[in-house]
């Protein structure tokens, strides 16, 4: 199952969602297609790359410009890309109406001004560049000059997330929720934001609800099993860990927890392995000390 996923959303000049059938390329900064995809209604899509890294997503369809967007799924595994689809004839910009079924058209969407798109972008391109405090200023702007836009708090939740303000966090995502009910990733990063505060009750229903909407989302599976082993459910937590320290090796907190529950079924060398692997990819990381003491007392059990 992927692992990493870049949301894509195609929008006419003025606003309104794009067609269906228009192909988006992912290809990697160094080069070399990555993966592709093609929008169904309302222009949006999904591209899902086999690992993290650095990529440009680039729409190149006929009858219109060329739109290119880098995106960065390094320490995160969810991006967001908004291209614009215009017409290489220089039209007038605005939706054709053969192309825009009335039925299927987010007016929440549709309404948003061109100013807080702007200040989204904004906003996204600090987090990017991994500054919260800028990144959560440019998203307060967006709401604040459009109240209903769904994205922009989920965004907004997120750098709280990353400055530890939880309360200001969970407010913007159930607002969020709130606009956007089927945005799988609000409801994951509201069950994050509730393990942080030991709500582990409701964090459990969050993410159970991020997994409904997006089964193969590995970042809701992970906070999932820490919920669990956080209740002394590590029976439940197993097969999710597990399945996560294979669709991302990189991700060394992971490997902690295999490794606890790895010791919980009576697996000790399955466990120093575990623990090596943490080491490996974090030897200076904030559990790297007590993982250290494990690993020696493991070594002097199994003989390895």
């Amino acid at each position: 199952m992927a692992s990493f996923g870049v949301d894509v959303q195609i929008r006419y000049p003025d606003g309104a969602p794009g067609p269906a059938g228009i192909h988006v390329l992912l290809e990697r900064a160094e080069g070399g297609v990555e993966s592709d995809c093609q929008t169904v209604a309302e222009g949006k899509c999904t591209l899902r790359p086999s690992s993290s890294g650095v990529f440009l997503v680039r729409l190149n369809a006929g009858g219109y410009e060329e739109q290119t967007e880098r995106v960065e799924l390094v320490g995160n595994f969810h991006a967001y890309v908004t291209l614009t689809l215009r017409a290489t004839d220089k039209t007038d910009g605005l939706t054709p109406a053969s192309e825009a079924p009335s039925d299927e058209i987010n007016v929440v969407d549709f309404n948003i001004p061109e100013k807080a798109r702007q200040e989204f972008s904004k906003g996204e391109a600090e987090l990017k560049a991994k500054d919260a405090l800028k990144a959560a200023k440019h998203f307060e702007k967006a709401v604040k000059i459009y109240d209903n836009y769904p994205q922009a708090y989920r965004r907004l939740g997120e750098a709280y997330l990353e400055q530890q303000d939880w309360r200001k966090s969970e407010e913007a995502l159930k607002r969020s929720i709130e606009l956007e009910p089927k945005l799988a990733a609000s409801y994951v990063d509201l069950g994050a934001v509730q393990n942080q505060q030991k709500n582990y009750t409701q964090a459990e229903v969050s993410l159970r609800k991020g997994l409904e909407l997006r089964p193969d989302a590995t970042e809701a599976k992970y906070e999932l099993a820490k919920t669990y082993w956080a209740t002394n459910r590590w029976q439940e937590a197993a097969p999710l860990v597990k399945d996560v320290v294979k669709e991302v090796p990189e991700l060394a907190g992971a490997h902690v927890l295999h490794g606890n529950i790895l010791l919980k079924q009576r697996d000790g060398a399955g466990a120093l392995g575990e623990y090596r692997e943490y080491l490996r990819l974090e030897p200076q990381g904030t559990m790297a000390t007590e993982v250290r003491v494990l690993v020696e007392k493991l070594e002097k059990a199994v003989g390895k």
